[in-house]
């Protein structure tokens, strides 16, 4: 199978592109073609759910650019075409009205992942907390800023450094017995509470994606 290295991190602002992202089934399979190669029927078998159903939102992805067909194979009088992400990691620029949707298909796809790790990993169950307290909007700005910092130096991506990075710098995810293992972190304002009639507009910033 011909060599693709997906590019550490790409930009989504195009309409197309972001609406792969208001679907919980496009967010998985992206999640699992950043990582590997993959055919339609592997896709199916991993995420459980209908070829069809995968064909159906893998052309959506190939159309919009976000994946890509690297490799063709011929089986047995079958032929497997396997797929890739061109990224790992998708930094959205979301407007406004679109981030309820976007966030509601993250949310329910990484709840299926986390529900199908439970189930295939028993021995090895997820871990989470949560937390509710008031504090000012910059007060939660500032907790997710030490935040993203403690995962960048804990939790670091080793695919995501630069390519004239030492080889021991990744040895470590690069042991034989390294398993693969997702951390996911968000801070939110309550939904149901009332919010002053004077707060400001808040302005379109940065979404990291799957």
């Amino acid at each position: 199978m011909p060599a693709f290295t997906p590019r550490p991190v790409q930009m989504v602002h195009s309409p197309q592109q972001l609406k792969a992202f208001t679907d919980p089934l496009r967010i998985r399979i992206l999640v699992a073609l950043a990582e590997r190669a993959a055919t339609n029927q592997q896709l199916a078998d991993m995420l459980g759910v209908a070829q069809a159903n995968v064909l159906y939102h893998l052309r959506f992805l190939l159309k919009a650019g976000l994946i890509l067909l690297v490799d063709t194979q011929v089986k047995g009088g079958n032929v497997e075409k396997y797929y890739r992400a061109v990224a790992r990691t998708f930094d959205l620029q979301l407007a406004p009205d679109l981030r309820p949707r976007v966030a509601g298909a993250e949310f329910a796809a990484l709840g299926q992942e986390v529900a199908a790790s439970a189930a295939a990993w028993p021995e090895q169950p997820p871990r989470f907390v949560a937390r509710g307290r008031r504090v000012s909007p910059a007060q939660a700005a500032a907790f997710f800023a030490h935040l993203q910092a403690f995962l960048a130096e804990y939790w670091s991506d080793p695919h995501a450094q630069a390519p004239d990075a030492p080889p021991e710098a990744a040895a470590e995810d690069a042991a034989p017995d390294a398993a693969l293992f997702y951390c996911a972190a968000v801070v939110y304002r309550d939904a149901w509470e009332t919010a002053p009639t004077h707060a400001p507009t808040p302005a379109a910033d940065d979404h990291d994606g799957p």
